[in-house]
């Protein structure tokens, strides 16, 4: 009797294999943002090796077909012709040794063809920040005023300033989170169910109380710590239109998006203490390198205090 010779498995697709990719970051606890950015990536290689008429098995991409795709439009330019930044091709060629090295660490391909992948160091710009006195003048401009809506700003933009908080983790936040008996603001990272405790001062946790006996006039179950004018939690572009106003209001004539509230509150940290591990455990980054960023905006006050000599 002769034997049925063996069933062999179609060679992986391009399509399925990024599908696999994805449902692997999302089992991870990867961000839907951080998702998001990968697929973006993987399908503009994947749309590169279309356009050709040809899209492989992953088996069959070669590290030359890979270069061709690198030194391609769709990745070297936006969609409107212009050069991309250097830290978008560097995100790129990192989503693409991730992916590369997930194929050939799960045995789909015999060489990780991006594991030589050279990413070019880009230099990183100072981010956007208020001055003290800015960021004094803007909130004592929004706690002069009265009425829910001042308190609920009040409260928006002095955690901001005072722990450095997030914007998606700030939009969060439920009223159980404040434990101003603790001093304690409890927030949950979007990677997991990680948590982390952000220590609330004297002033931050009167502006707190202040809020919380306001917020539970709000005819709503809901449990978020802060509403929106239909008593529904309030969104990431809510917050940015209320910031633009205050900013008027307050005569502060600077584009500031709610992130350049954490870069002001980490500039202030470490200008008073000068050092890079307190700012770095405060703003919860896993590496130094990122927290690095501030030690250049104190540079900038360093040539400015001498210009005053």
């Amino acid at each position: 009797m002769e034997t049925a010779p063996a069933t062999q498995n179609p060679p992986l697709t391009l399509r399925r294999a990024i599908e696999l990719f994805e449902t692997k970051l999302r089992a991870d606890g990867r961000s839907p943002h951080t998702v998001s950015s990968y697929l973006r990536d993987l399908g503009q290689m994947e749309r590169f090796f279309a356009d050709r008429a040809v899209c492989p098995a992953v088996s069959g991409i070669t590290s030359e077909a890979l270069n061709d795709f690198l030194t391609s439009p769709l990745a070297t330019q936006t969609p409107g012709g212009r050069p991309k930044a250097k830290i978008s091709v560097n995100r790129a060629k990192c989503v693409l040794r991730a992916f590369f090295s997930w194929l050939h660490a799960s045995g789909h391909i015999k060489t990780n063809l991006a594991a030589g992948l050279k990413i070019t160091r880009a230099e990183r710009k100072p981010p956007t920040y208020l001055t003290e006195a800015e960021a004094k003048r803007l909130l004592k401009t929004i706690q002069t005023r009265t009425g829910g809506i001042a308190r609920r700003d009040a409260a928006i933009f002095d955690l901001f300033l005072k722990t450095g908080v997030r914007l998606h983790e700030l939009v969060n936040l439920d009223v159980d989170d404040i434990r101003l008996d603790e001093k304690q603001l409890i927030v949950r990272h979007s990677k997991g169910d990680r948590q982390a405790a952000k220590f609330l001062n004297t002033a931050l946790r009167q502006t707190m109380k202040r809020y919380l006996a306001e917020r539970k006039k709000a005819p709503t179950g809901s449990p978020a710590l802060f509403l929106s004018n239909r008593n529904e939690r309030i969104s990431p572009r809510q917050i940015a239109f209320r910031l633009d106003y205050w900013m008027k209001e307050a005569g502060v004539a600077k584009k500031l998006s709610p992130h350049g509230l954490r870069h002001t509150f980490a500039t202030s940290l470490f200008t008073k203490c000068n050092d890079l591990l307190v700012v770095q455990r405060a703003l919860d980054h896993k590496s130094l390198e990122t927290t690095q960023i501030y030690t250049h905006i104190s540079d900038e006050r360093f040539q400015e205090a001498l210009e005053c000599l």
